[in-house]
């Protein structure tokens, strides 16, 4: 009779329900589980630090639209990829963490790496978390970590194989077998899809802004253009909803920065529809920079708890953002046309163009970094898949985010977290080997994970590092300049860090860049090596990107300013 062990199994489930990669380092805990995932082909990405792993999880399920694997081991380890078990959850992202603990009989006797409970720690944040403790569940209870991840309201979710539990053999026939069975996304129902013809109907001015809720979605491209096929709307996206719409489709309206550009440009909308787009940080939080306050909201959600977050909502639609497209299309007879209105949001889009038209590309302080920004994305192959990090870097990159393809333009995410690039790059050129992946980052971000140029080049992942370097914290810099006057930065130089050199001594292709017409030649140079590579192009930290410049703004008598965040009203606190 064959034995099998319970890290076999785990591997052996997986590998039932299609997964080719997992990302991770490795722990000596794990070798049963990772023996058998290399046995049977999986590609195994060993990183330099878990959090990058986590990152690169996240970044491959954003571009797949399907399940991520990491692993990583006790204690340590699993404190590491928690950071980006956190960002999972905050974006909804379908997370497989693979972890160990001590053996069952030790548990609470810190005999191991552990001193936490890794369970109680990750249900914190994550969807899902189960400490496994019969060899012959691992099948069905892996098989259920998965449905939790990428069913409903899809996120991370952690399983703990303690040690004897990962190395104990069992009989084969014992073990259990897992169902691989996933449910069908929910519909919206007759009624929700009357208020909201009831709703555009009323509607002058409509907009569409889809987030991850929507690009997750099975098929949400082909639904959403079968509906302006037949009735045209201004669709934008926002976070990894970017792209999700053709940016040569004429009713692709550009992104969230476009959407609070069109209420000083044109007439606020009176209607908008989040399509699997959240309230929050990227949606303008409270400010109503993106969503007016006199706009009606429509919220599509698979969580029916997004209803009214922030500002209440006219209609909560609790259902998947591909399933409601669908039924509103098969009615769409009913809708008015918005083709003018549609054309004057087009005309909208790219408006910073005009905005930046006067400033000069370069100064004594270095390159302009919205000019930079715009050669750096004019040069880039039209299939790359940009991933962007860092404050204001990704702030100067919104402005051309427009020009997004499906799953190939995200970073950040709802929290804002930086130092994520690296990681997510990894993944998503895991995912996507035939098109190359360009980082987009700041000097401040890209140092929190140097390490993985290493990772780059061992597993021969061409992935291009683009640095926007001022030597300081630009946003960190600018807020506190406005809230304290200049001069009185704290915390918030970096050195003059040449970062194309790291990636040299880690065997990476580099580049130093300090005129806006050497940034194409570099980057074609970059794009030619065939290597991981790193182009350190020299910007000013001088300008202040309109965001920041919003937040210093007058404020009312009795409000308090805060960095990166609208004024708090007074008699609030």
């Amino acid at each position: 009779m064959t034995l099998v062990s319970g890290g076999e199994l785990a591997a052996r489930t997986l590998a039932a329900f299609g997964v080719q990669d997992i990302f991770g380092v490795h722990g000596g805990h794990l070798d049963s589980f990772l023996v058998e995932c290399n046995r049977l082909g999986m590609r195994i990405i060993d990183h330099r630090h878990e959090a990058a792993a986590g990152n690169a999880a996240e970044g491959y399920a954003r571009s797949t639209g399907d399940l991520a694997v990491v692993f990583a081991t006790a204690g340590p380890g699993f404190a590491n990829v928690y950071s980006s078990l956190c960002n999972a959850a905050a974006d909804r992202v379908p997370v497989l963490v693979i972890t160990s603990s001590a053996p069952l009989r030790e548990a609470e006797l810190n005999v191991l790496q552990d001193g936490l409970d890794q369970v109680a720690a990750a249900k914190v944040v994550a969807k899902w978390a189960h400490r496994v403790t019969t060899v012959a569940r691992v099948p069905d209870l892996v098989a259920l970590a998965v449905r939790h991840a990428t069913t409903g309201v899809p996120g991370p979710v952690v399983v703990d194989i303690p040690i004897d539990i990962m190395f104990k053999q069992i009989k084969e026939d014992l073990a259990t077998t897992p169902s691989l069975v996933r449910p069908l996304a929910p519909a919206p129902s007759t009624d929700a899809i009357e208020q909201l013809v009831g709703l555009l109907s009323q509607a002058r001015r409509p907009v569409i802004l889809t987030g991850g809720g929507a690009s997750m979605s099975s098929d949400c491209r082909t639904a959403l253009e079968a509906l302006l096929d037949e009735v045209q709307l201004p669709v934008y996206g926002v976070s990894w909803g970017l792209g999700l719409l053709d940016p040569d489709h004429p009713c692709a309206a550009g992104n969230s920065a476009d959407l609070a550009m069109l209420q000083f440009l044109a007439e606020p909308p009176d209607l908008v529809v989040l399509l699997g787009a959240r309230r929050g940080m990227m949606t303008g939080s409270r400010s109503a920079t993106m969503i007016p306050k006199t706009a009606r909201v429509v919220q599509v959600d698979l969580d029916g708890a997004e209803a009214g977050r922030i500002d209440d909502a006219a209609l909560a639609i609790t259902a998947d953002a591909t399933e409601t497209l669908r039924a509103l299309t098969r009615v769409a007879q009913q809708l008015p046309g918005w083709r003018d209105w549609t054309t004057t949001v087009r005309g909208v889009a790219n408006s910073h163009a005009v905005m930046y038209a006067a400033e000069p590309p370069q100064s004594d302080g270095g390159l302009h970094p919205y000019w930079a920004a715009r050669a750096v994305v004019e040069a880039l192959p039209p299939d790359a898949v940009v991933i962007f990090d860092g404050g204001e870097t990704a702030a100067w990159l919104s402005f051309f985010a427009g020009r997004a393809q499906p799953r190939s333009w995200f970073g950040l995410g709802a929290m804002g977290g930086l130092g994520v690039g690296q990681g997510m790059a990894i993944g998503a050129q895991v995912a996507r080997p035939a098109q190359r992946v360009v980082l987009i980052t700041g000097d401040g971000a890209v140092g929190f994970h140097l390490q993985e140029f290493d990772t780059m080049v061992r597993h021969r992942l061409p992935i291009i590092t683009v640095v926007m370097n001022n030597g300081c914290w630009g946003m960190s810099e600018h807020g506190q300049d406005a809230l304290y006057g200049e001069g009185t930065a704290v915390a918030v130089k970096l050195p003059d860090t040449r970062y194309d050199l790291i990636a040299k001594a880690f065997g990476c292709h580099g580049d130093h860049v300090t005129t806006v017409d050497d940034i194409a030649p570099a980057l074609e140079r970059a794009l030619d090596s065939g290597l991981p590579a790193c182009v350190d192009i020299r910007v000013s930290a001088d300008p202040v990107h309109p965001i920041m410049a919003g937040l210093a703004a007058e404020i009312a008598d009795g409000a308090t300013r805060v960095p990166y965040y609208e004024p708090i009203p007074p008699g609030e606190l």
